[in-house]
């Protein structure tokens, strides 16, 4: 029976090769936007949970004030961990780290690599459950280093267990082991080497000072449990540890710990006034939403086709239930028909989605491949086949089971004129949601342009910066290594810092000033550079001056921003005294307000001031007369000149800002794609419809032509219907569509207003959208000679 029953499938999908194709295209479209943002969301519900203690593991953030402002970060001193692990018997285990950075490795001074590293505790390694894939996982020697099996292939040809490398040209550390390399879903994907934090607390003074240093915001604590339920309990417990060993200055901004837990970490990263707001798991709610709603306007098109077409199918009907057939023989029937053109689909769908996945990878920054030997995935597979199946076909499968074989067969039935409004809501529910996405698209590119368009307060073309990561160009005077820059001819100008323009800078609360109110902390953020700072990377003054070498007392002056300036007085700031770490400065310059943080938010108060003390980026205007890649060449040349052994690697300065817009704009990305295979699947659908309905009316259409109708007032009318339908589409789309395009930009400070043109434009589009979709057909039936329309029965 069921052989039977895909026999006829087989040969109906044959005799109507059109539709069939409208129908396979559509399921197999829907189907591989499905399969890619299953992947998707799959891979990110999945973060972190490669390893083992993933319950049990967490990270210590604390919840600091700043004014009416609540901060919560994860920069802790180096000393807490200990404290927590000895006084609290919740824990099992507590690592310290520093943060994540590149570092240069050399084998022999022949390979040279800059990877990005970790400095950690010992027991971070069995915390992690890192597997270990030659040597030992042992880090107890303070110049021992591990490896990633990658790093360790690119360096050596064989073992490296026991050899020598050389680490940010300065260091012999031998390797003791070979780890293999964190999954690109995790924390640590970046990471490539780890080494013992003890090594780092040797590397520098200052460095050596933060390791009993409780005001040193500088690293950070991961915590091991000892079971998963305690992270409640602990949390009260260790609330005022850091307030505890505070000054009265870190007092003075009210610390408070949370552990928070590792499952969280991806996904609920995003605080706002110490209350967790989620983070990446909107993003996940919101394409798992979308890739539902794709799916569903494919089994839409689907449904429409099969019931337009019941007239046709109805002898049938009528035949087999005369012949003794039950209505679910006749249901089971249909839904296999559905089922085999879903695996059609499907098989289709997946063949579409290996190809497309490199390109999504590419646009999601993701690493995801197909899972083909996965037998959980081949059960999805079956299930999602099963229910698509379902979905598709339930309906076309009750409706026309349900017909009367006696009108079937006297010739006497007809469709209810009601038959059609089914189909007339699903066309209306197709081309609502394609609004809702379209509109949704064009407000998030919108919000993204109105913060490419804020002004940063600096210059970003023709500008770099390298980072200084060994001893020798560190170590490097600063006024003959700037000097044989500008004799070089590619360099306009040059200078150092502690943190280049686009990236981050340090922070106090303790700064102070005339009349301050002694209640007041806000937090200002510092950076340390070079009197040449402001010239070379373009500040704009609004008042005072820049640095300038002809003044002495410049070596104790500070630049500040517009918002620091209306924080310390209301009237000329000029001349006025700041105190920060034990020293008292004069403002000579104010400058206008820069993007430092994400362009999204608001920013907050900056001081520059000069000191040559460390600096850890060297800053470079570039020529305009000298060609790009001469002037790289002659700064590489430079630099090597001060450091044989340091890699020359650089960051465009405009490059380096466009990336604060990368998560908006793969976001605005994946969003247009999907709007367009919306808007492509429901115009599939509509295409399908139209045909059959010109068919339909072709006797009509004759008729009217020998009665003069014109080809102009036929197109219209069979236009009309369709037109309608998309009219209460976009009267219930666009209301839909500002609500969520508004609750999205209220997670940003710093948003566009949703302008009516918007809401027009779309509209228009889609108006534009249907009558070239229906058009085609419409104006075929209408041109069509009417003789042989009126002669066919």
């Amino acid at each position: 029976m069921f052989k039977n029953y895909f026999t006829i499938g087989w040969r109906n999908i044959i005799r109507t090769k059109g539709y069939s194709f409208i129908n396979i295209c559509g399921l197999a479209i829907g189907m591989t936007v499905a399969i890619l943002i299953g992947l998707w969301v799959f891979d990110e519900l999945n973060y972190n949970k490669s390893f083992k203690n993933h319950d049990r593991l967490g990270q210590l953030y604390h919840h600091v004030t700043f004014g009416e402002e609540i901060l919560t970060i994860n920069d802790v001193p180096a000393p807490i961990g200990e404290a927590l692990k000895n006084n609290y018997a919740e824990f099992e285990d507590a690592a310290m780290a520093s943060w994540p950075r590149e570092h240069i490795v050399a084998y022999n001074n022949e390979t040279k690599l800059s990877k990005t590293g970790l400095f950690v505790e010992p027991q971070f390694v069995s915390m992690f459950s890192i597997q270990m894939t030659d040597g030992t996982a042992a880090l107890t020697d303070i110049h021992s280093i591990l490896l990633s099996r990658t790093l360790a292939a690119s360096l050596f040809d064989d073992s490296p267990v026991g050899k020598m490398i050389k680490f940010d040209n300065r260091d012999l550390l031998v390797v003791t082991g070979v780890f293999e390399d964190f999954p690109t879903n995790s924390e640590f994907a970046d990471i490539k080497m780890l080494l013992p934090l003890g090594y780092y607390f040797t590397i520098s003074d200052t460095n050596r000072k933060a390791l009993n240093n409780w005001e040193s915001y500088a690293f950070q604590c991961f915590v091991l449990l000892k079971n998963e339920t305690l992270f409640d309990q602990v949390e009260p417990k260790i609330k005022h540890v850091l307030y505890e060993k505070a000054s009265n200055d870190g007092k003075s901004i009210k610390p408070q710990g949370i552990i928070f837990p590792m499952k969280k970490w991806h996904l609920y990263g995003v605080f706002k006034d110490g209350i967790n707001v989620g983070g990446q798991i909107k993003f996940v709610w919101m394409f798992g939403i979308i890739g539902i709603f794709v799916l569903l306007l494919a089994c839409i098109n689907f449904t429409n086709l099969s019931t337009a077409r019941s007239e046709k199918r109805s002898k049938e009907v009528g035949v087999r239930k005369v012949m003794g057939s039950a209505r679910n023989q006749l249901v089971a029937q249909f839904l296999s028909e559905s089922l085999l053109m879903v695996t059609i689909s499907f098989l289709w769908a997946l063949a579409m989605a290996a190809f497309s996945l490199p390109w999504f990878n590419t646009l999601a920054d993701k690493k995801m491949a197909i899972p083909w030997r996965d037998p959980n995935f081949i059960l999805i597979s079956l299930a999602f086949i099963m229910i698509t199946g379902f979905l598709a076909g339930s309906y076309p499968a009750l409706y026309l089971s349900s017909f009367s074989p006696v009108k079937v067969l006297k010739g006497t039935f007809k469709t209810s004129r009601f038959a059609a409004l089914p189909r007339k809501v699903m066309v209306i529910f197709q081309f609502t949601t394609s609004i809702v996405l379209i509109i949704s698209t064009m407000v998030v590119f919108l919000q993204i342009q109105h913060a490419k368009d804020r002004p940063v307060g600096f210059d970003r073309k023709g500008i770099l910066h390298i980072a200084i990561r060994t001893d020798e160009l560190a170590k490097a005077n600063y006024n003959s290594l700037r000097n044989e820059f500008l004799s070089s001819g590619a360099v306009e100008n040059m200078a150092m810092s502690d943190f280049p323009i686009t990236g981050g800078m340090a922070a106090v609360a303790s700064l102070t000033w005339e009349v301050k109110d002694p209640a007041l902390r806000p937090l200002v953020a510092l950076n340390s550079c070079s009197h040449d700072f402001p010239k070379t990377n373009g500040f704009q003054f609004v008042e005072g001056r820049d640095f300038s070498r002809e003044f002495s007392a410049d070596s104790s002056a500070v630049i500040i921003n517009e918002m620091a300036a209306k924080l310390i007085s209301a009237k000329n700031v000029i001349g006025k005294k700041l105190s920060f770490n034990g020293r008292e400065r004069e403002i000579i310059g104010v400058i206008k307000d820069q993007i430092r943080w994400t362009p999204f938010t608001k920013q907050s108060p900056h001081v520059y001031f000069v000191s040559y003390a460390s600096s850890a980026y060297i800053t470079i205007r570039l020529n305009a007369q000298v060609g790009t890649h001469e002037a790289l060449q002659k700064i590489e040349s430079v630099i090597k000149k001060f450091d044989a052994g340091a890699l020359f690697e650089y960051k465009f300065q405009d490059e380096d800002y466009a990336r604060l817009f990368n998560s908006e704009e793969r976001i605005g990305k994946l969003a247009t794609v999907f709007a367009i295979l919306t808007i492509f699947i429901s115009c599939l659908g509509i295409f399908g419809l139209a045909t059959f309905a010109a068919s339909q009316r072709t006797k009509e259409i004759g008729i009217r032509k020998v009665l003069g109708a014109s080809v102009f007032n036929l197109w219209r009318m069979l236009s009309a219907d369709f037109m309608r339908l998309v009219g209460v589409a976009i009267l219930l789309g666009a209301p839909l569509a500002y609500y969520l395009a508004t609750q999205w930009l209220e997670q940003y400070e710093y948003r566009v207003e949703i302008s009516w043109l918007i809401f027009v434009v779309t509209s228009i589009l889609v108006v534009l959208i249907t009558l070239f979709t229906v058009s085609y057909q419409t104006l075929k039936a209408a041109l069509a000679n009417p003789m042989n329309s009126l002669r066919t029965e």
